[in-house]
This record gives C-alpha cells, structure tokens and sequence, in this order.
C-alpha cells in the first residue's frame, strides 16, 4: 500500500531530537552540625574568658541556620520552576517540528500521487503519459503510518502523546497496486464514483498505446466510451465490471497475467470473482474500509475518493485532443510502420524534364510517411526554406533524414536538386544513401582545421551561385533567366548541436546560409537531440518547417514546435512525429522505413549523371597524388611543365572549390627550402623532379662525398670556372645541363662532416644561395630540421615547402603558423605558399640507380713511385702488398725490418727503385723528412686512413682537402704539381 511518494522520504530526514524530563533537586536538611558548632564555640569562649557577652553571639547559631535552611528551600524551588518552563517549551518546539514534518509528507504525498482530481482540473498535464512501469491508485485518504523517527525522551505522558502523534499520517493517500484487480463492494452510486476515480486515474498515467479500457454497456459508463485508450489496441487492458442491482455476479477469476486489470463492482463479497487481490467495502461518502490487499486479510478505514459523472463528462474529449497532439489520437489510423517503396511508388512521378518545371517553379515536395489526413506531404522550398528536426536517440531521426533524402532523389533528378550530408555520429548514418548520384559529399565529425576548410568551401558556394545568378540577370533560382543553372543544393546534419558545441564558429556560417538560402537555392536540414538552447534564435527564424520526433522533456518539444505534445509520444514508436508548418497546427505522422532495397531500385531509375554534378564541398586532398590526377585537374598539359617549371602536387583551395595544381619555376621562384620530420616525402620530391627533367635536374643523396663535390662544382660554375668535381673528368656542359641542384638531408650531411669541413661547407652553402642570381643555378634543399647555422636558409631560399613536423614549435621555426599545424599529414603533405599541398608521387622506373663515380685508381698514376702517409703503416702496407699491381710491385715501410736493411735505417733517395711504394706514419715521414722532400717533386703523396692533421703536418697547407665518407677506402692524393683529390685504395 502506498502512502507517500514524495521526493522526500522520512528515512531521508534527520531525527527529531525529544528532550529529557528533568529531575527536580532534592530538599535540603536541617544543618544541625552548622547549628551547634557555634554553640560550643561560644561556650568555651565563655569558660575561658567568663565574659558573658559571648553568649549573646552564641543565641544567634539557631537564627543564622534556620534562615540558611529557608534559603536553600527558595533556591530549590526556583531552580525547578526554570527547568519545568524550559522542558515544557522544548517538548512544545519538538510537537512543532512533529506537525510541521507530518505536514511537509503529507503535501510531498499527494503532490506525487496520481489523484483523480488533479487528472481533472489539470488537463494539458506535459508529465501525463509517461507510460511508468509500476501503477498506483489512490483510494482516498486516511491515516498511514509515518515513519518520522524521534530520538531521546523517555515513558513519560508527554513523551507518548508526541509519539503517537508522529507515528500516523493523518489524511495519506492510500494507494494500491491494481494488478491483481480491485474489487468494490457497496452501494452501487459510491462504488461507481470510487471505481470512476480509479479509472480517471489508470487513463491519466497509461497513454493509449499503453493501455486498452474496457467498460460495461450503459449510460452510467458512456463516458468512458470516448476516452482514446477505448479505440486502442494495446496489449495491457483495464475492464470494468459493473453487475448492477439485476446483473449478474462477476465470478470470472483474476488472470495471474500483468497484463489484464480488473475493477469489479458487486453488492456483496460474494459476488467477487476469487482472488480478487483488494476489496473494498464503501460504507458512505466519507468512510469505507480495505479489507483485503495484496490478498491478506485488512483493516483500514479511510475517506474514499469519490468522482461523480459529470466530473468526467468531456474527459474523453480533452483526452482525444491530447492524444492527437502527440500523434497517439485516431485510434489505428496511424500504423506503426510504414513502408517507403508502395507509399512512394505512385507519387515517384516526374521525369528529368517533368521535373525541370516543377524545380524552377520552387518545389521539393515529397512524401515522407503517412499524417492522420493521408500523405504526409512536405516541401521545402514552399515550408521551408529550411527544416528543423529534434529527437531523443532511438527515435528515428537518422531513419526520417534517410527516408526523406530518399523520397527527394525518387522524384528529382540530380541536375535538380543534389545533397551535401554532414553526420557528427562517424557518418553511418548515412551509409544508405551516400551512394546516391545526387550526394555531392559527406562530412564526418570535423577537426578544426576541417572546419576552417568548411568555412571557406560553403563561403564559396554561396559567391559561386550568387555569381551565376548575377550573369544569368536572375533575381533568384526560380527566376525563368536563371532557370535550370543551378541544382537547388540541400545541406542535411545530423546531430547539428554536437557540431556546433565542437566547433561554435561553424554557426554563424549556417546562419548566413539560412539567411540566404531561400534566393540561392541552399536549404538546411538540422537534426539535433537537443534543440533548447542550442539552435539560436537566429537560425530558427528561418526554419518554418519544423518535425519533432519523441523528444525527453518539454522544452525541447516547445523550441521545435511550440508546444509539449513531443514529449508525450510513447518510446516504442520510433517514427512517429509532429510536423508543423509555419504557424499551423502540428499534425502527427508516421515516417516511413527506407530499405535497402528501396535505394536500389533509386539508383536504377536514376543513374549516375555524365557530367556528375558541381560538387560544393571539396574532399580532402588525397594521401597519393599521381600524374594522372594533375592530368584531370589541369588538362592535358599537367604532365608537360614545359622547359622551366617543375610540377609539385595539388593545392588545397577551398575557398575556391577546387584543387589546383602545384609548379615550381626555379628561375623566378628562386631556390627551393623543403623542411619535414622523417619519411615526410621529401626524397621522394627529390625523385619526382628528377623524373621531370633528367637533363636539367642533378640529384645529390644525403652523401658527405658527394654533397661536398657537389656545392665546390656549383661555386665554380657561379665564379665562372666550371671546374670539375674533385675525382671526376671536366664537363664543358655541365652548367647547361644542370640548371637545378637537389641536395637531400643537407642537415644530416652537415652533422657527419667534421667541425672544419661542416664550416666550410655551409660557407659554400650560403655563398650559393646569395649569389646565383637570375641566371644562376638554382638549388632545392632538404631537411629535417633547421638548427644551428641552419637557420639562416629561409633567409636566403626564396621559395620554402614545408611538410610534416614533430611538434608544432618546429613547425613554427619553419616559418609557418602555429595555426596551421598538423600532426595527421600523411607522407607528401605539407604546406606551400600559404595552402595545403600534396605532393606528386614519382613512380619507380624500375631503372637502378646511376652509379657511384669511380675514382682514379692509385694504379694508373703515371708516376716511378708512391708515397703513402698512413694512420696504420702495417694495415697499408699490408693492404699494398695484397693489392698486386703491376705498376708498384714493390712495398717498403720506412722504420720497420725489410729486405733494404735494418730496423730504423735510414733510406737515401737514389736507393729507392721504380715501382716502389713507400709508406710510414706522419711521425715516421716527418723523421724522414729529407727524404720526403727528395722524393715529392716525382712522386704523389697518398693519405691513408690519415686524419687532417697528418695531412697538413706533411704537406705544410692550411686548405681544406675534400672530405672522405669513412668505409669506403678511399683516401687523399697530392700531385707534384699540388692538385688534391681523392683517390681510391686498396
């Protein structure tokens, strides 16, 4: 039995704290001690000094103490009356606090209980409806049990009379459960009324889909007969059974399933079906008794709640309206589910040319389910011009915006109308149709910078058709000028308020669009849970279409259509809606269900267009740009650069609708910066230009050798010298040839170089860049990071391509903005000239690599002999001897036992034959240093595996020879005419 369901429990309260009766204080003695203590004191006194004057002091011990015991009395008396006054007044405070308890659970309990009266004063209810899973009914009121707690007191009278008043509830609601059925037994008038009440109440918690209703025949129950639950079908049902003074007696049992209720009304007990679960005995209008409930014997007396008929006369109308309002009315006029193909089949109707003067009169109508009046018909362009959607999940919004993407691509072709889908739930939601020829893109969950790109691509849209409207002389898209130029585009989001809670910037764009939309032929659709407070006022000014499918509280039903009927559709209908039309009264629907099959049989009578419609929204660049793709993107000639330019990749240009491609023209761009992470793509730009113009293009690998040879030979190809690279033949044709220079990595070469040669090197580096000039050579320059003396290239290169980097300081550092960073770029993207690029993709030729440039072998020198400084004069001499040369069959290490004497001899010159190879440490030459001198002038002087301090400990020069990449047996050759080159060997 329910008594009290408010949000406060008295479980939930604290305990009323009752105060102690106090305990009054004992009656003080007579002081006998106090008394006769100055009655022998003055006695002795007397005896000692014979004065009788003490014993006047002596008659005054009874006076003092008799007046001290009728003080202590009064003191007592007093101290009583205090503790009575404040143990009454804290017994009267906690009484206080009983009735004030009492009277806060009694008002929390019939605030919460489901009262016949208050379903019948309080008519458009937005709480009624909500279909809970347990069911009470309130018989009336009388006292129930409260459960406040007291603590403290004791077994006093007052203390039991507190007790006993806040242990009962006086004037509860007493509710039942009606499961198990509610038996009534009394005079036929009070038990109609009492049974009236119980029904009232069953109908106001129950929606019709909840609850069937079924009354005897009659004028006493013709009221019940208009009630919507009474032309329902739903599985639970509530009968009512009324004998009547000459009926018959009810004695069908009480079903054990939940889903019957049974209320029975009877004259007597007996005329009770058994197992009847609560019966009620109705004495008169202000008593009657439970003497059974939950099938256990009871007694409870209360006062019943009786309704009379005319109470609920128009109750089934209120209700009626009530249910037709939240799409629950017309009994089964609406089904549950409807099908897409049969409803649409004889309204699919226009052709392509049909349809061209149904568009260019301003129409998108379609169907999209069935309305209480028939079709469900809606247009866009006529309601519109734009749409507003709320639901909760698991109400069918992703199935309306389907159905209705569907039923526009059945009657219109895509030259008519095309759809741009944005879906912030990963965009399955549109799976169905993304493959529709109208689908122009498909937008999933946007990052910031996908949001900036959608910024500036539906900004472009919206000048592109206002620029078409303008040449065609047009006022808008259904001006006869401007006929037929521009599709009608119809942008459909689904969860609108998760995208603008990600990205706010995006809503000043949509409100531009709802703004303009009408005149440029852009219609929005914005689906969202929840519509309160999120979709501006802005925005929902130009939405006059609105459709509310279940939604969870009133005020997202009244932001979509201005009234709490959505938020009353029961949550096993998924489809069922209200659609108002401006300021139209809402008119409930059932969506129809899309199949797959449905799209099938769209895409057979509507095939892809040639040409395929304007896409408004550009796709992200792809991760691999191949040259076929900058063929479609620029014609024929993507592939032909000419003499001077260089294709990069495709450029990003939202704001214009369109990926462009990407040159490079080394003469007027300058020279070329390429920074990015590891396995960016930046050797494979390298390979791409390469591939372009072999003959003008000289790729250099990330080679200590090789990148030295290579910035000596473009110094001395800039001061008019065209000297040949150390180790190779002269070319005569070389600064016609190679017009551009790619070093790759030059940062990772720099960092292998020692501390002279990497000085040297960035010296030439720089010198390059700042003089080649117009006619000069141009350079392209990797590297993964600018660091160090590094940091001046972006000074001196004129041209700088930025690809992806760790972190977005080093973006920073690169030149770019912090704003334009991105950690997801795949491999070839970057940034170049303010847009994202993707980079060309050069494709393997399956060629091998050009080889390594020999060096001269120490054989072929035309010279009687060799003079080797080694760092390890054993290991070389040892490594001459292996090598068998023809030409210098004999070796001889100077300070070490040979054939030519002993250890530490001298060798004079003229002793030393043709064909020989000398070698020794630069310590051991330099103890031999005539003979070095004698020598020189007719032999080369090798350095093998010799540092720059044995090379210029021995040859007395402070230049620089070119480097040597270690492992590779190569080593430093002087001429006797001074010329320094590398050298192999052995």
């Amino acid at each position: 039995m329910t008594t009290t369901a408010g949000q406060t429990t008295p479980q939930s309260l604290p305990p009323i704290q009752l105060p102690q009766k106090p305990i009054p204080p004992a009656r003080p003695g007579f002081p006998v001690i106090a008394c006769a203590a100055p009655l022998l004191a003055a006695g002795l006194i007397w005896w000692l000094t014979g004065s009788a004057l003490v014993l006047v002091f002596a008659v005054l011990s009874p006076v003092i103490a008799v007046a001290g015991l009728l003080d202590g009395r009064r003191s007592s008396s007093r101290q009583r009356r205090r503790d009575t006054a404040a143990y009454a007044a804290a017994m009267t405070e906690a009484a206080e606090r009983v009735d004030h308890r009492l009277a806060r659970l009694h008002r929390d309990a019939w605030s919460s209980a489901p009262t016949a009266h208050r379903i019948l004063t309080v008519p458009d209810d937005p709480g009624r409806w909500a279909d809970p899973t347990t069911v009470t009914v309130v018989l009336g009121s009388g006292p129930a049990p409260s459960g406040l707690r007291l603590d403290g007191g004791g077994d006093s009278a007052e203390h039991r009379a507190v007790h006993e008043l806040a242990a009962v509830l006086p004037l509860a609601p007493i509710g039942v459960d009606p499961a198990g059925g509610i038996g009534i037994v009394g005079p036929g008038v009070i038990g109609r009324s009492l049974a009236r009440s119980l029904v009232v109440q069953l109908v106001g918690q129950l929606s019709p889909r909840a609850l069937r209703v079924r009354v005897p025949p009659g004028p006493a129950w013709a009221w019940a007969a208009d009630l919507p639950h009474h032309k329902t079908r739903a599985a639970r049902c509530l009968t009512v059974e009324d004998a009547g003074p000459a009926g018959p007696p009810a004695v069908r049992p009480i079903p054990s399933a939940a889903g019957e209720m049974r209320i029975i009304l009877a004259d007597s007990v007996t005329g009770l079906p058994p197992g009847c679960g609560t019966v009620i005995r109705a004495q008169g209008v202000t008593e009657a008794d439970v003497v059974r409930l939950a099938g256990q014997p009871c007694e409870l007396r209360f006062a019943p709640t009786l309704v009379a008929e005319r109470q609920v006369s128009d109750l089934g109308e209120i209700l009626t309206r009530e249910a037709e309002a939240a799409g629950l009315g017309g009994g089964d006029a609406l089904p549950e589910v409807v099908a897409f193909a049969p409803l649409c089949a004889a309204r699919s109707g226009p052709t392509e040319d049909s349809a061209q003067g149904s568009t260019a009169a301003g129409s998108l109508a379609c169907v999209l389910g069935l309305a209480e009046p028939g079709a469900l018909h809606v247009d866009l362009v006529a309601d519109g011009p734009h749409a507003l959607v709320g639901g909760t999940t698991g109400s069918g919004k992703s199935e309306l915006l389907v159905t209705w993407v569907a039923a526009l691509a059945t009657r219109y072709p895509p030259s008519q109308v095309t759809f741009l889908l944005v879906d912030f739930k990963g965009g399955a939601a549109f799976d169905a149709v993304r493959e529709l020829p109208h689908c122009v893109g498909l937008i999933t969950d946007l990052d910031e910078r996908e949001a900036a790109r959608a910024l500036a691509s539906l900004g472009a849209e919206l000048r592109h058709r206002e620029r078409v409207l303008r040449e065609s002389g047009g006022r808008d898209i259904t001006d006869p000028q401007s006929a037929g130029r521009l599709a009608r585009l119809v942008i459909v989001v689904d969860e609108f308020a998760t995208m603008l809670e990600a990205l706010p910037a995006l809503h000043a764009l949509f409100v531009d669009i709802a703004a303009r939309g009408r005149s440029l032929g852009v219609h929005l659709v914005l689906c969202t849970q929840r519509p309160a407070g999120v979709v501006r006022d802005s925005l929902l000014a130009n939405c006059s279409l609105r459709i509310s499918l279940r939604v969870n509280n009133r005020a997202d039903s009244q932001a979509v259509i201005g009234s709490d009927a959505a938020a009353l559709i029961p949550g096993d209908l998924p489809g069922r809606c209200l659609v108002r039309r401006g300021s139209a009264a809402a008119v409930a629907s059932q969506v129809a269900t899309t199949t797959a099959a449905d799209i099938r049989e769209i895409l057979l009578i509507r095939p892809a267009p040639t040409p395929a419609p304007r896409r408004p929204w550009l796709d992200p660049l792809p991760p691999r740009v191949t040259a076929e793709m900058l063929t479609a993107v620029a014609g024929v000639d993507a592939v032909d650069p000419g003499d001077s330019e260089f294709l990069l990749g495709l450029l990003d240009q939202p704001d214009q609708q369109r990926y462009r491609v990407a040159r490079y023209d080394p003469q007027s761009a300058g020279n070329l910066l390429v920074v990015g992470g590891a396995r960016t793509g930046k050797s494979t730009l390298l390979a791409a230009l390469a591939a372009q113009a072999p003959r003008r293009v000289r790729v250099v690998p990330a080679d200590v050798e090789a990148s030295w040879d290579a910035l000596v030979q473009a110094r001395a190809e800039l001061d008019g010298m065209a000297a040949p690279p150390t180790g190779h033949a002269r070319r005569h044709d070389a600064g016609q040839d190679r017009r551009l220079l790619l070093l790759d990595d030059i940062d990772a070469v720099l960092a292998r170089w020692g501390d002279e040669h990497r000085a040297a090197a960035i010296d030439l580096l720089t010198g390059i860049l700042r003089d080649n000039g117009a006619a000069g050579q141009k350079l392209v320059l990797t590297a993964q990071r600018l660091t160090g003396s590094l940091q001046a290239l972006p000074a001196l290169c004129q041209s700088r391509l930025v690809l992806g980097l760790p972190t977005v300081h080093e973006h920073q550092a690169a030149g770019e903005p912090a704003a334009s960073y991105d950690s997801t770029l795949p491999p070839g993207g970057g940034r170049w000239r303010g847009g994202r690029i993707q980079l060309l993709h050069a494709e393997p030729t399956g060629a091998a690599p050009p080889p390594r440039p020999a060096l001269s072998a120490l054989a072929d020198q035309a010279a009687p002999m060799l003079l080797v400084v080694a760092g390890s004069a054993a290991r070389s001499a040892a490594a001459f001897r292996a090598a068998e040369t023809n030409a210098y069959p004999q070796v001889l290490e100077l300070g070490a036992h040979t054939g030519a004497g002993a250890s530490g001899a001298r060798v004079e010159a003229s002793a030393v034959a043709a064909g020989t190879v000398l070698v020794a440490d630069a310590d051991t030459w330099q103890a031999n240093w005539s003979l070095l001198t004698a020598l020189r002038s007719v032999a080369p002087l090798v350095f093998d595996g010799a540092t720059l301090a044995d090379y210029r400990l021995i040859t007395r020069r402070r230049d620089l020879p070119p480097p040597i990449a270690p492992g590779r047996s190569h080593g430093w050759l002087v001429t006797p005419d001074g010329v320094v080159r590398r050298t192999g060997v052995p």
